[in-house]
């Protein structure tokens, strides 16, 4: 009887809050099968190749998501303008769209005014962390300095630099809906339960290797939530066991993810990023990726282009690219060629352009995630009815002197507030002191305590 208490006891405690992987929960007990059924729109969806089957095919639009994570710098902008030029369009008319993931260093080289810019210019921001380093892998080398994140340190940064964002750039908390791990880092999920927590819509840290891809016969993965195990190989992924705490009724249609794939160019150099970022102990395999020295703007281009064939010859699947922001520092100009280029042919109609203008939209994730949520067919995307557009001034080249003007007026503003606070507060103790009521007050309050004191002593 008594191990069966504690055999019980083990169960109720100590299992709900242990990390538990897809896989390892595949292995311990029975998963109940994703589909139609248990799975909907907009709630669920599972891990699959599948397009919400409520649009046709040719209704599907074919959406591409350029994401920049790391620490932005004023030394970036020359570059993203370029990229993100408005005159880059959408077929509704609207100029293209980007998402950042904002990191910080803790030296203040974060441009959190030009953010703002981005922000204004119809692009999504997003958080990734206050350090730009891995959480879970030892990146830095700083051995037994080194602290995994757990549960509370990745609550605490996480909600740490979403509350920079939102100060500095001057950018509502309900705006930062998504999360990216630094450099992709794929050995731990700590994170999710601080997205969860904290109001977060989406993650995209995961990446589907070769092996997952060619399981799918070349397919790629759509955004799926996490209500089930995923149905390729991630490591990271909770489960709604180890993130619900065995809860029956807890949700996790909350949080989504959007899987990146891994990028080849003529079925060679498979790299889990467009550059490679050597870090060995990172899970991800880049022994294989294009090596720096034969890096150029051509073939940076061809990886573009070609990969976005995989995607839109066949399911559709969102076109997620990774670029770390560190990548402009060395490959500036060779990068932004290549980006400038790949927009320039699926944005324009040529006699050998990549493909049709009237399906291709470069939009932020924020933005993809709606579309997977409520599907709409193509001609009601056209219409401006969804992603619109109407209000926005594009301007790229806003001063960012003049935004940090406004958030210098706002901070004099409040301190102006405090400062006729405290003197309202010295104008009203003047003034009880010029009545006489203050003086009053205290005398009566002084000889009370003074006749205590004499009545305990003589009576």
């Amino acid at each position: 009887m008594k191990n069966l208490i504690f055999l019980l006891s083990f169960v109720l405690f100590y299992l709900p809050y242990n990390d538990f992987t897809a896989q390892e929960m595949i292995k311990t007990e029975k998963i109940e099968e994703c589909n139609f059924l248990n799975c909907r729109l907009p709630l669920c969806k599972c891990s699959d190749t599948d397009r919400p089957m409520s649009v046709h095919f040719d209704d599907t639009p074919m959406m591409v998501s350029l994401t920049f994570n790391g620490v932005l710098t004023s030394s970036h902008s020359r570059y993203i303008k370029k990229i993100l030029n408005p005159l880059y369009k959408n077929p509704n008319g609207c100029p293209i769209q980007a998402t950042f993931f904002i990191a910080e260093t803790g030296n203040g080289t974060t441009d959190y005014c030009f953010a703002q810019t981005l922000f204004n210019n119809n692009n999504e921001i997003g958080v990734s962390a206050p350090k730009y380093s891995c959480p879970y892998t030892d990146c830095d080398s700083l051995g037994q300095y080194f602290r995994k994140w757990r549960s509370d340190s990745a609550e605490e940064n996480i909600l740490k630099q979403k509350k920079n964002i939102a100060n500095k750039s001057r950018i509502n908390k309900s705006f930062l809906r998504g999360f990216r791990v630094p450099f992709l880092d794929q050995r731990g999920n700590a994170h999710f339960k601080a997205l969860q927590k904290f109001g977060f819509n989406y993650d995209t840290s995961v990446v589907v290797g070769p092996e997952d891809i060619k399981r799918h016969n070349g397919l790629r993965l759509w955004p799926h939530t996490m209500d089930f195990p995923a149905n390729y190989s991630c490591p990271t992924c909770p489960t709604k066991k180890s993130l619900c705490n065995g809860q029956s009724n807890c949700s996790m249609s909350s949080v989504w993810i959007f899987p990146l794939h891994y990028l080849n160019v003529e079925s060679k150099f498979p790299c889990p990023t467009l550059i490679r970022d050597d870090f060995a102990d990172n899970i991800l395999e880049n022994k294989n990726c294009l090596p720096k020295e034969l890096i150029n703007s051509t073939i940076l281009t061809d990886f573009l282009v070609e990969n976005f064939k995989r995607h839109y010859t066949t399911n559709k699947a969102p076109y997620i690219i990774n670029i770390e922001l560190s990548w402009f520092d060395k490959f500036g100009d060779v990068l932004t060629e290549a980006l400038v280029d790949f927009v320039s042919k699926a944005t324009t109609v040529k006699p050998d352009g990549l493909v049709q203008k009237t399906d291709v939209y470069f939009l932020s994730l924020a933005r993809i995630l709606d579309w997977i949520e409520y599907p709409a067919p193509l001609n009601v995307i056209a219409s401006k009815w969804l992603w619109d557009c109407d209000g926005v001034h594009f301007d790229y080249d806003e001063e960012c002197d003049s935004i940090k003007k406004v958030m210098e007026a706002a901070e004099e503003l409040e301190e102006a507030k405090r400062r006729n606070q405290t003197a309202r507060l010295e104008l009203h103790t003047e003034t009880l002191f010029k009545n006489g009521i203050l003086s009053t007050v205290i005398a009566v309050f002084l000889f009370s305590i003074v006749f205590t004191i004499l009545y305990d002593k003589y009576s």
